[in-house]
């Protein structure tokens, strides 16, 4: 009887646990900031001026995210075009956390990327968001990268 009631106790401290890990995500550093990673993504490596996410459900999405030398749109839009990247759109826009932020939104070799600018302190950050041309996510798609930059810390 008592062997069922530890077990019974056990069982529900486990459930209890696995559940507070769905709660609470998972917090990263990348230099001098910290971010939450977004749901169905997990750290699939990490620096410390870098660190890569893996979605869960398939390995074709990808989010990185640097500690970068320069975040002059105008020098990264160039020099992407000149690595054959097919510029696409631009936007610009505060985050909620209050950062500045640039996007920019190319094509290449069947997969889109995104690429996110913005300046923490004196330092410089690119996300880069990169997912295959035939899911056809970039207009209609909440970017799960808007989470990442306004969960900075």
């Amino acid at each position: 009887m008592n062997f069922n009631k530890l077990f019974l106790g056990l069982l529900v401290v486990f459930i209890l646990a696995a559940g507070t890990s769905i709660v609470f995500a998972e917090e990263v550093k990348v230099s001098d900031i910290s971010f939450d990673v977004p749901g169905n993504y997990s750290v699939d490596k990490t620096t410390d001026d870098s660190c890569v996410l893996r979605n869960n459900l398939s390995s074709n999405y990808t989010i990185s995210i640097v500690l970068a030398g320069s975040s002059d749109p105008i020098v990264e839009k160039h020099s992407r075009q000149a690595s054959g990247f097919s510029f696409m759109s631009e936007e610009n826009y505060t985050s909620a956390n209050n950062l500045s932020v640039n996007q920019q939104n190319f094509v290449k070799n069947e997969s889109y990327f995104s690429f996110y600018t913005f300046d923490v302190g004196s330092s410089s950050y690119m996300v880069i968001y990169t997912f295959p041309v035939h899911d056809d996510e970039l207009v209609d798609h909440v970017s799960p990268v808007n989470d990442i930059i306004d969960s900075i810390q």
